[in-house]
């Protein structure tokens, strides 16, 4: 990016500046107060729009110089390019459409560097290197380095947070793995002690166990089989006690079949002797309206139609009068004939039963057989529940060894889970994967400032892994103001160089003693001849102009923010 011209008026200390840059390097030089300062601010305002010596926009008015009311900075870029700053709006533009390069303020200002924090200078350096810290770069790095390839893609969308989002992401799932651990085991989380923990298991033998369904199936058998038979030898018995019971009904039927059949033998006759008796008096019962015949006084009655001759009989009509006491002893006597004759069926039928039940009836079951065979059925039933027992028993310690299998195998997952959530935290850590690009972007930096140190002999400049700026080994708050401003100007060229845009302004030079403006110099114009710079502004407060320099380098004086021709002084 080379410089081709300046023109600053009515900038604080610079009251008119319009100068062509015809050389690599320009040293503006003067007294204090001259305006060098300012000019080297008014580059770099009207370059990035940074404000200077001000907070905000809208007090730039501050910045025009005492007595006037405007003041403007153009800055002309290859003969063609223009930036210009307008004052006291403090607006700055840029011809052509000309994208400034972002690494420009820290070659405007060698300090811009050592003035960032260190994750700044971190995210700096990886923009500087064109380093891609982009999701899939990253998700590449972590396979590479054997992380768990389903947890990173868990992982990249928080890559749109940044490393530190992620990183922090990852250790809490670490965190939360090993609270499941810990929930799991009942115990504190240990890296060794996860790795081979497990749950402890109820101490059993599984082959005397084995046998166990085959026994309770054989002992099921053979309690249906004694049911059976025990049911069997019941139903027997109590079939013997009903047809004994039967039995004995019938014998005490069967006992009465002689008394039956006499009775009925007794009042069947005496049922005759009353039937004989009624048919008599029904016989007798038409004469009672007999008249004498009047030829023969013999006593005739009308019957079927015709005369009878009744016979005299002498109290006729007394008999005649109990014909219904007849009938109903007769009708008494038939209700007793009918039920006798039934009885004695049923003692004749029952003798018939009692017989063919006798035949039938066999010998009375053994109540000994019986109690021996519930006996069995006990013993059998207490001899099940007890192997039923040990089955259930042997089958809690089977569930409890599962279910410690089981919680040794989530433990383990989780301490797996831990490892590999540890392991990505680890690589996201600073000193991991951000580590490992930030050494890619920090070696060509190094190198840059060991070459510089080689050239001017100055304390070499290094910028660690953990972006601690160190001159010498100590760190950069620790040294000299004249060692702050060699590692600045070292730093603020090399990023120069890396970036290409080959442009460096330093100022306060005069901070260095003799020898070391002349290594600056020297040091200037080597980089000039190796066309590794383009453009180069150095400032500081001198009495008077070097007399002898190179082709390389041009010199210009300040005084009273005006750049005039040098007069020795009085």
């Amino acid at each position: 990016m080379k410089l081709s011209r300046l023109s600053i008026k009515n900038f604080l200390g610079v009251r008119e500046a319009d100068k062509p840059l015809t050389h690599p390097v320009t040293l503006f030089a003067g007294k204090n107060g001259a305006g060098k300062s300012s000019l080297q601010e008014a580059v770099r305002m009207a370059l990035t729009g940074e404000t200077v010596r001000v907070g905000l926009k809208k007090e730039c008015g501050q910045l025009v110089t005492e007595g006037a009311e405007v003041g403007f900075v153009e800055v002309e870029i290859d003969h063609k390019i223009r930036a210009a700053l307008r004052l006291p709006a403090g607006k700055t533009t840029l011809t052509e459409n000309y994208v400034l390069p972002r690494a420009l303020p820290h070659v405007l200002d060698a300090q811009h560097f050592t003035r960032l924090g260190c994750n700044e200078r971190r995210t700096f350096l990886f923009s500087l290197m064109g380093l891609n810290a982009g999701r899939a770069e990253v998700q590449r790095r972590l396979l590479e380095k054997g992380c768990d390839a389903q947890k990173v893609e868990v992982l990249m969308p928080l890559f749109r947070s940044g490393f530190d989002a992620a990183h922090e992401w990852a250790k809490d799932k670490a965190r939360d793995e090993k609270a499941v651990w810990r929930t799991l085991t009942g115990e504190a989380y240990g890296d060794n002690k996860a790795a081979t923990w497990q749950a402890k298991k109820p101490e059993f033998e599984r082959t005397a166990s084995a046998d166990l369904p085959h026994r309770l199936s054989a002992l099921d058998a053979e309690l249906a089989e004694t049911h059976q038979h025990l049911g069997g030898l019941q139903a027997d018995h109590k079939r013997y006690a009903d047809s004994a019971q039967r039995l004995a009904e019938w014998r005490e039927k069967g006992s009465r079949h002689t008394y039956i059949a006499d009775t009925l033998a007794r009042d069947q006759a005496e049922l005759k002797e009353w039937e004989t008796k009624v048919a008599t008096l029904k016989a007798l019962n038409f004469a009672k309206n007999a008249l004498p015949c009047p030829n023969c006084d013999t006593l005739l009655a009308l019957k079927d139609g015709g005369l009878h001759a009744v016979p005299f009989a002498e109290g006729v009509e007394e008999n005649l009068g109990r014909l219904p006491e007849y009938e109903a002893a007769v009708y008494r006597l038939k209700q007793a004939v009918a039920n006798e004759a039934r009885a004695l069926a049923d003692a004749e039928a029952a003798m018939k039963a009692m017989a063919e039940l006798e035949l039938a009836l066999g010998e009375k079951p053994d109540e000994t057989v019986i109690h021996a065979v519930r006996e069995q059925l006990e013993k059998l039933k207490n001899d099940r529940s007890t192997l039923a027992e040990k089955r259930a028993a042997y089958q809690e310690a089977e569930r409890q060894v599962t279910q410690a299998d089981e919680r040794t195998a989530k433990a383990l997952s989780a301490h797996e889970s831990v490892r590999a959530w540890s392991a990505i935290a680890d690589a996201l850590a600073p000193k991991g994967i951000p580590g490992e690009m930030l050494a890619e972007a920090l070696t060509p930096l190094n190198e840059r400032l060991e070459d510089s140190a080689a050239i001017t002999e100055w304390t070499q400049v290094v910028v660690t892994k953990d972006m601690h700026v160190q001159a010498g080994g100590r760190s950069y708050a620790l040294l000299s103001e004249s060692e702050k401003w060699r590692a600045d100007a070292m730093l603020a060229e090399a990023i120069s160089y890396l970036s290409k845009i080959k442009l460096v302004v330093l100022d306060r030079f005069d901070v260095l003693d003799l020898k070391g403006r002349e290594e600056l110099l020297t040091w200037l114009d080597s980089l000039a001849q190796g066309g590794e710079i383009d453009t180069a502004l150095i400032f500081g407060t001198l009495k008077a102009l070097p007399q002898s320099f190179s082709q390389n380098i041009a010199t210009h004086w300040l005084e009273k923010g005006v750049i005039v021709e040098f007069k020795e002084a009085a």
